[in-house]
């Protein structure tokens, strides 16, 4: 799954790296971005590239109440065409999720101890996503969800699972309203071992409060 993750590089840079038209958003960097809150989407607009803050956490149009999203962080990747939660977003409102690391927790005997995974050149990458409107009453709340596949087998010894990573030259397919199911669930795949990196952090990653630069150093005990 992914329950964490950070983006750390300044709005000029990410609408550089995604070709961003139109910024509907103010960002700050961010080490510890969590569900329920609020991050930068990149969806196809109508004449271009749009990038919009969104909740994290997809609350379907259908939903009775905003509670759902809680549940809603992440969609698997090998049903999200089914599942009536994500289906008409996985047709029509599929977007990027900008980030340039997210978190996972190694279980060490009775303990689960943080870990911080990247690319090795620390750079922009992109996770696979789905997007939402939900009429809140007074206005129209975004929302979005983070798809996951089955980790490499680099990760596996961490988790079981991981978000699914887009290459670059594959954006434009992704966010395609006219790409076909049988090619966006080719994109759904482990990202390639070796592309990335990890190391052990802090728990003071496990509270949202805590969203500040040394979220991401690197610790050296391991007793």
């Amino acid at each position: 799954m992914c329950g964490r993750y950070s983006l750390t590089k300044p709005i000029k840079t990410i609408k550089e790296h995604f070709q961003a038209m139109t910024v509907f958003l103010d960002h700050s960097p961010r080490y510890n971005i969590a569900p329920s809150q609020t991050a930068p989407v990149v969806i196809q607009g109508d004449q271009d590239l749009e990038l919009h803050g969104m909740r994290w956490g997809l609350i379907p149009s259908w939903a009775k109440e905003a509670k759902i999203g809680h549940r809603m962080i992440n969609a698997r990747s090998e049903t999200v065409d089914q599942k009536p939660s994500f289906r008409s977003s996985f047709k029509q409102r599929r977007c990027l999720i900008p980030t340039d690391g997210f978190f996972e927790w190694r279980v060490h005997e009775n303990d689960k101890r943080p870990q911080y995974i990247h690319l090795n050149s620390d750079g922009l990458f992109a996770f696979a996503g789905l997007w939402s409107e939900w009429n809140e009453g007074e206005k129209i709340l975004q929302t979005f969800t983070i798809l996951t596949t089955q980790a490499n087998r680099q990760l596996k010894p961490i988790h079981e699972r991981m978000p699914v990573i887009l290459s670059e030259d594959t954006y434009l397919s992704w966010l395609d309203r006219q790409s076909s199911p049988d090619l966006l669930k080719t994109l759904l795949l482990p990202y390639p071992e070796g592309l990335l990196t990890h190391h052990e952090i802090s728990k003071k990653i496990n509270s949202p409060k805590n969203d500040t630069p040394d979220c991401l150093e690197a610790i050296t005990e391991t007793s």
